[in-house]
């Protein structure tokens, strides 16, 4: 078992509109609990967790597209883990994300390294930018 399984991924609304999850793609291991159809209501949240699996060195990475209710804009939200080396070993760390944007929609990640008792995360905050 790596150190970054179980790691968190968390996607907080604050954009004043809903969002549903239209695709979630563990590129390297697995996504749980943000599946396809997970709606995000605004002033709300949904979390998911990252796992590493075989062959990927204790790895995980992927995304997590959100689209508004009305299907106008996708915002494409990626993930990163890696452990400290091949056998999985703790701290696990979480790759930093550049600010994603469509129109006026902004998303923000907070990066959170790893403990040797405890997981890393990426929490998204989703907000609207007056234009």
């Amino acid at each position: 078992m790596s150190c970054c399984d179980a790691s968190l991924v968390k996607i907080v609304n604050n954009s004043g509109t809903d969002f549903t999850v239209t695709a979630s793609d563990g590129t390297v291991g697995n996504l749980h609990d943000l599946d396809k159809g997970t709606t995000i209501a605004d002033q709300s949240s949904a979390s998911g967790t990252a796992y590493s699996s075989g062959g990927t060195d204790g790895n995980c990475s992927g995304y997590v597209t959100v689209t508004t209710a009305n299907g106008s804009y996708s915002l494409k939200l990626p993930y990163g883990f890696t452990a400290a080396n091949n056998r999985g070993s703790c701290p696990c760390t979480a790759s930093s994300q550049d600010q994603v944007t469509a129109a006026n929609y902004v998303a923000t990640a907070v990066a959170t390294t790893g403990t040797s008792d405890g997981t890393a995360s990426t929490v998204w905050t989703i907000t609207t930018q007056l234009t």
